[in-house]
């Protein structure tokens, strides 16, 4: 057991953990344990702290072996109870790529072919394009042509989950879901198999057809062909349980204030109508279990839940068709997305992950096949930042996260440049913040106006000119330093210097 001392906010505060540095970090690639846990821990407290995050946990493991296991927080803000390994969170849409898996498990027993189509086994007729029906596999892969029909999101409305702007949808039956999905004819418009709509109702039909096939429930077929075989004996689907567990936490969700954010405690999310997209509720450790069944290709422990040639299907890309490139996360933004996983190149490796959100909690997963590493992070608010996962497994193939994810730099780059800024003589001012990791431009010379600022060079992690569209044009503001204490910004007619500013650094420097 390992006792360590830190200073936070004036208060002394002292955890424990049973974990010890282990000789891999100091052979794999030069990589130092304990830089990495100073720069890691540092990052976590700073999110954590910046987001209004309650609790959070990670684990990851290096040949089998744990490497690194922290939780940070809570898992319950209101009584002080503190967040671990086994604390159980939603993982919202990490459970997609179960159900994805527990397709193929009824496939190789031919009981069904992803090639069918879903008319077969569901009441869902949306066929505009009759020589090419949307089959199970492209609802597998988001590529069935259906949008977002937002179902999914509409549950988390209807159980006051989140303030989000959006309505109160009639689902309490599956003849509202069928008919909600049916009534949709009017908005596809494109063949399956050419587009990427992320869609959760895709995979509510999957749950159903999964039901309908095996003749159980899709949660009992989760739970004893999936989630008993793996040990993971306190995942579950059931919001009783999750209550009734002594070690779950308790949601968190997203209320914006004027002074910023506040927490609200909520349940989690829950029921059939989500079950399948993003239902289930686990602990990281529980979830390394399931990666180490993906390393080693469908087999945990002796036994062999699917073969290798099917579940190697799940790391396919079969859906390229991206929209959204990650250009300040991933080294290649070219993601493309399997069966219940997205892929990518990772400086040369595979990176196979998916996160989740719930609007009270979620988390990321992924996995490096050629490695042998696995990662699991889960937390208790509607959303956070992936680049926590990206510092890690950077800093484990032996690259420094700060020189290598775009996203670190531009974080820092955009709080320099954000400040008040004032021309000549003081007669005008102008304030530039950072919304939503976009720098905004806020001016008051009339009336109260606020402008994004677009990067010229959008791939760019350090832009310093940018585009602002008004109305009539499109104005070039270009920012130069001068000096650490010296940024003038130019745009149009006017100069403004930067009011002196104290830069906190972002990161831990050994």
């Amino acid at each position: 057991m390992t006792s360590l001392l830190f200073k936070l906010s004036g208060d002394i505060c002292q955890y424990e953990t049973t974990l010890e540095p282990l000789d891999i970090f100091d052979t794999m690639n030069n990589v130092s344990f304990d830089d990495f846990k100073r720069m890691y821990d540092r990052e976590v407290v700073r999110s954590m702290r910046d987001s209004r995050v309650p609790g959070f946990s990670v684990l990851i493991t290096k040949d089998e072996e744990v490497v690194y296991e922290r939780s940070f927080g809570n898992r319950e803000w209101e009584t002080g109870k503190p967040a671990n390994s086994d604390t159980l969170y939603g993982i919202a849409s990490i459970t997609k790529s179960m159900t994805s898996l527990a397709i193929l498990m009824l496939q190789e027993e031919g009981k069904l072919s992803i090639d069918d189509p879903i008319k077969e086994y569901i009441p869902v007729d949306l066929d505009k394009f009759d020589d090419n029906p949307i089959r199970i596999r492209h609802l597998m892969a988001h590529a069935s042509g259906i949008p977002n029909l937002g179902s999914y999101g509409a549950q988390i409305r209807n159980q006051d989950l989140t303030t989000f702007n959006t309505v109160n949808l009639p689902v309490g039956n599956w003849d509202d879901f069928y008919f909600h999905i049916n009534d949709a004819n009017d908005w596809i418009y494109s063949p399956p198999g050419t587009k990427f709509y992320y869609n959760n109702d895709g995979y509510t039909m999957l749950s159903q057809i999964i039901k309908v096939v095996s003749g159980m429930p899709y949660e009992e077929f989760i739970q004893t062909r999936i989630l008993a075989p793996l040990d993971m004996t306190r995942s579950t689907f059931s919001r009783q349980a999750v209550e009734d567990d002594d070690n779950s936490s308790v949601g968190y969700s997203t209320d914006p204030t004027e002074d910023g954010i506040t927490r609200l405690p909520k349940h989690h999310l829950s029921g059939e109508f989500q079950s399948g997209a993003g239902g289930l509720n686990s602990s990281v450790r529980e979830l390394t279990n399931y990666l180490q069944m993906h390393l080693k290709k469908g087999e945990y422990d002796g036994t062999r839940l699917i073969s290798e040639d099917l579940i190697s299907l799940m790391y396919q890309p079969h859906n390229t068709n991206m929209t959204a490139e990650y250009l300040y996360y991933l080294p290649d933004p070219t993601t493309a997305y399997g069966f219940g996983f997205s892929i990518t190149d990772f400086h040369g490796y595979t990176l196979i992950r998916h996160g989740g959100a719930s609007g009270v909690a979620g988390g990321e997963v992924a996995f490096i096949p050629e490695l042998n590493i696995t990662y699991a992070h889960l937390y208790n608010v509607g959303w956070f930042s992936s680049h926590m996962m990206l510092i890690a497994l950077t800093y484990m193939i032996g690259k420094d996260p700060y020189e290598t994810i775009p996203y670190l730099k531009r974080r820092e780059h955009l709080k320099k440049l954000a400040g008040s800024y004032v021309n000549y003589r003081k007669q005008l001012k102008i304030e530039i913040k950072v919304n939503g990791g976009l720098l905004s431009l806020e001016n008051n010379l009339i009336d109260k106006s606020v402008s994004p600022l677009i990067p010229v060079d959008a791939a760019s992690a350090q832009p310093m000119e940018f585009y602002q569209y008004t109305s009539l044009s499109r104005l070039r503001v270009l920012f130069t330093e001068l000096g650490r204490q010296n940024i003038i910004m130019e745009i149009e007619r006017n100069i403004y210097r930067k009011v002196a500013f104290q830069l906190e650094s972002e990161h831990f420097e050994p």
